[in-house]
């Protein structure tokens, strides 16, 4: 009986043992510290305003190919983001944002930059609220998620502001003949 056990023991130890490497070898794909990074789904990070030098890092390190960023071009970047896409060989596509602005055209113009982007592709805006809006959007219409799962997505990627909620919600609930 004890050598049955002692087997047993030795079997779920090793079992453990497995599932901990397996678990370890799932990393998490590096943020590069961008604020607020998320991954909601392969190849796409939503996140809040990087840096010149998060730019670089993610296109050389990163294997990115496209940002797709969000703030108006009036909102404080901290430096020439087109520019430094640029120079790192990233597709820069600017969509602005706002929740009084936000509109069909602008899920349009989004939906449109999504399907013609290479990923790995950053979404941002200034936290990730925005993003995680235009990310329900595209969830909803492109990748035909429920909307409950994909308002879930959107807030675990960043969407916090109620008036975006109830914007976006009712823009996309308004193509699908809600």
């Amino acid at each position: 009986m004890r050598c049955r056990g002692s087997r047993s023991l030795a079997l779920g130890w090793i079992f453990l043992l497995t599932a901990m490497a397996a678990l370890a070898a799932e990393k998490t794909p590096p943020t590069f510290g961008i604020p607020n990074a998320t991954f909601p789904r392969p190849g796409v990070m939503v996140a809040g305003q990087p840096t010149g030098e998060q730019l670089q890092l993610l296109a050389e390190e990163g294997g990115y190919h496209a940002v797709i960023d969000l703030r108006s071009p009036e909102e404080p970047h901290g430096f020439d983001e087109p520019a430094a896409a640029r120079d790192n060989g990233l597709a820069y596509t600017n969509i602005p944002v706002s929740p009084a602005a936000l509109d069909q055209a602008t899920i349009d113009r989004f939906l449109a930059a999504m399907r013609t982007v290479r990923p790995p592709v950053l979404i941002h805006c200034g936290t990730g609220s925005r993003s995680g809006a235009l990310l329900y959007a595209w969830l909803v219409l492109e990748k035909k998620e429920s909307p409950a799962r994909a308002l879930a997505e959107a807030k675990a990627a960043g969407l916090r502001s109620p008036e975006l909620i109830e914007k976006v919600q009712k823009l996309v609930g308004e193509r699908q003949g809600r």
